[in-house]
């Protein structure tokens, strides 16, 4: 019997900083390595012109022209509505009419979500969707073995800078049935912690200590609520004053996309500049470069686990659709592998699954907020 054909994934080539460039090698990549089925979107003749100096264009990737570009300076929902014919939207386009099953895009993303919501629709009964990251932390060890790297969902990392309590709380049903049917995830019920300035009952704002009742007076059977946590749980394990925490570590963690995106831009900054300063202090001497040689297959593998790029893009959850939202400066690599995490999410089953967990279980009145 013949494998499945991968799904088809709409990439928006126009969107990124430095479109199309990025997008039609990523493209290529993604088809010459895997044999990937994707479709271009954006000017064609530029898009032509890219495949034929990338040496791309005998592989047949179908491109589908579009007259408009959403920037990085529109504002989101004025030019979703206004900007029809945008590579972005008919991205979502396709992957409603069923022609595409995912879309990738650079471009804005507050667009992106706006796209999601006028042309996907958010999922039932939902207040609003999220962007979620995955962030490597550190899993103790079996029997005494040494850590292990695992992952930690933070949800939303963008998205809605103002919250109300009732969306907080879906974010966790969306941010567990994310980790759940990713591999790496060891649990069939996640664990869940909402963010905050201390684990005391007593921290945290207004709109957090009422996430928390709600959280804690409405157990859901889709995860396990930790309650309060703090920013360094998201990277380690460890013995802590929560009780919840202990042996066990967290699988999820919650928070408005204002303090999600602060979190998200200082990680890979600290990286960055942890990077750089291991690089700084091995040329100071010849025993220093000589240590770092033989530590190479480590930092090898640490540089593994730290790579943005490797992650490929974010998916925004709940919609009724798959859309993975890359970085503005997204690399070829980057977008091949953005295209390989849609194809992923479309095959795992993620939209049915966390639809039906949203109708299970249902958070405050249930009122939708208004689009962007």
């Amino acid at each position: 019997m013949a494998p499945p054909m991968a799904p088809v994934i709409a990439i928006d080539a126009m969107g990124g900083d430095t479109a199309p460039g990025p997008e039609v090698e990523g493209a290529i990549s993604a088809v010459r390595e895997r044999s990937a089925r994707v479709i271009l979107l954006g000017d064609e003749s530029r898009l032509r012109a890219e495949l034929d100096r990338l040496g791309g264009a005998h592989l047949g990737i179908p491109i589908r022209h579009c007259t408009e570009v959403i920037t990085m300076d529109d504002h989101p929902g004025q030019a979703v509505r206004k900007k029809r014919q945008s590579s972005m939207r008919i991205g979502f386009e396709l992957v409603k009419s069923g022609e595409a099953a995912a879309v990738v895009s650079a471009g804005n993303s507050g667009a992106m979500l706006a796209c999601g919501l006028f042309v996907l629709g958010r999922m039932s009964g939902l207040d609003r969707p999220g962007i979620a990251v995955t962030m490597p932390t550190l899993v103790p060890g079996l029997f005494g073995s040494p850590p292990r790297i695992g992952e930690c969902v933070l949800l939303d990392t963008g998205a809605n800078v103002d919250v109300r309590p009732q969306t907080l709380a879906q974010f966790a049903i969306l941010g567990a049935q994310f980790a759940k049917l990713r591999a790496s995830s060891p649990r069939l019920r996640p664990r869940v912690g909402l963010l905050s300035n201390g684990e005391e009952a007593s921290k945290g704002t207004p709109i957090l200590r009422e996430t928390h009742a709600l959280l804690t007076a409405h157990p859901s059977s889709a995860f396990d609520y930790v309650g309060y946590v703090e920013g360094r749980d998201l990277f380690q394990f460890r013995r802590t004053a929560n009780t919840a925490l202990r042996d066990e570590g967290l699988d999820v963690v919650v928070t408005d996309g204002f303090t999600g995106n602060v979190v998200l831009k200082t990680a890979e900054g600290a990286g960055r500049f942890l990077a750089d300063l291991l690089r700084s202090e091995v040329k100071r001497s010849l025993l220093a470069q000589l240590g770092a040689l033989l530590m190479m297959p480590a930092l090898k593998s640490l540089r593994r686990v730290v790579d943005v790029e490797g992650r490929g893009g974010a998916p925004l959850l709940g919609v009724n659709g798959v859309a993975i939202i890359c970085h503005g400066r997204a690399s070829a690599r980057a977008i091949a592998r953005a295209v390989q995490v849609a194809e992923e999410h479309v095959q795992s089953g993620l939209i049915e699954a966390t639809q039906a967990a949203l109708r299970a279980h249902r958070f405050g009145d249930g009122t939708a907020s208004s689009d962007p």
